[in-house]
């Protein structure tokens, strides 16, 4: 019965995620837009910022101020602030706001959001993730997108090939689970929308979305759970779309380090994200892992299974751009995946009996 309900669910994510990859529009070069652009990027204690990368594509941007603003909202005393002021003094574009302190009864992101409203007049409004880095055609596209269809769209990244292992492991992400459940309106209260928690994105809408945007009423730590948790009790949908190469999603180069943040990231969807996103992730991450973790008691279904998973790691690379090793190593990522959520829950139990034995 396991083994069907596996098929099963692995079908389904199939065809959702290449219904998705059909339907979904793509950021490209070939996009023109003479409007106005704004980004708000907001960097919380719990973010990953890669400077490095952002420095390098910010230096290959041909707009002017009066088009494009990129607002990065800093929360609390950051190690790079230095490096944060240099940034914008040499490009002029770039506005950083920091809040070295904040209400302790408000979520950071959300809050920082609300501080700079008032300061944003673009045409198109974009708020996105800090471990995503833009190529200038982004703006361009998304804004096109959104000013044709009139209708917010929320684009996927590409993961950055920086090592195989590595991309082998960031490519298994709730991006790839959210894309394999994205669309089911009748229950995407219970789907889409827990899965916003944990995924890494950009949200573009017009400046009258936006503006009707209030986050005071939410205490929901992430922007983007708590920005469609409010669209949808005001019945307003959004679409979907896909970065590629115009948007990019970093993840720490060393395997060490990277294994050291998945533990971080597990941690944080315990403590801080709707517990029925994580539920949806870990039962993704479950079908992912179906033919290592039920190979001996279902042997014929974890090969069915393995079966399935190539179409579906097939489709996820041409929708993601993923490179061949990384579907090749697709069990290894799982293993991670499956080998930090342990580690966390070995060091609960730790400390949970631990402290009773030295009372």
């Amino acid at each position: 019965m396991l083994g069907l309900l596996a098929l099963g669910l692995t079908s389904v994510m199939i065809y959702t995620l290449v219904k998705n990859a059909l339907i979904g529009k793509q950021l490209t070069s070939h996009d023109t837009y003479l409007g106005t652009v704004e980004l708000l990027v907001p960097v919380t204690q719990d973010s990953h910022f890669f400077m490095k990368e952002w420095q390098d594509s910010l230096a290959n941007f041909h707009s002017q101020p009066a088009q494009l603003k990129i607002h990065f909202l800093i929360e609390g005393h950051r190690p790079e602030a230095h490096d944060w002021s240099s940034l914008h003094d040499r490009i002029p574009f770039v506005e950083v706001h920091h809040f070295l302190t904040k209400p302790e009864s408000v979520e950071s992101a959300t809050w920082m959001i609300d501080q700079v409203k008032l300061k944003v007049k673009g045409q198109v409004v974009v708020i996105g993730d800090p471990e995503i880095v833009p190529t200038e055609d982004a703006f361009i596209s998304l804004s096109k997108i959104v000013t044709d269809k009139n209708k917010p769209y929320f684009a996927l990244p590409q993961t950055a090939r920086l090592n195989v292992l590595g991309e082998a492991i960031a490519v298994l992400n709730p991006n790839l689970a959210f894309a394999s459940v994205f669309g089911f309106r009748r229950i995407r209260k219970n789907i889409s929308h827990p899965l916003m928690g944990l995924t890494h994105g950009w949200m573009g809408m017009d400046f009258k979305t936006f503006e009707a945007l209030n986050f005071g009423d939410y205490r929901i730590p992430s922007w983007k759970h708590a920005l469609s948790y409010q669209w949808d009790r005001e019945n307003l949908t959004y679409l979907l779309a896909f970065g590629e190469k115009n948007l990019i999603r970093y993840y720490n180069n060393d395997v060490k380090s990277q294994l050291l943040e998945m533990k971080a990231n597990w941690k944080y969807l315990f403590d801080k994200v709707d517990r029925n996103g994580l539920w949806l992730f870990l039962v993704a991450l479950f079908l992912w892992s179906f033919p290592v973790l039920c190979f001996f008691t279902h042997p014929y279904w974890s090969l069915a299974s393995l079966g399935l998973l190539i179409f579906y790691r097939f489709f996820s690379k041409i929708v993601f751009q993923e490179s061949w090793l990384a579907l090749v190593l697709h069990l290894v990522g799982c293993l991670a995946w499956i080998g930090t959520l342990g580690w966390i829950g070995v060091e609960a139990l730790k400390q949970k009996y631990g402290s009773k034995t030295s009372a």
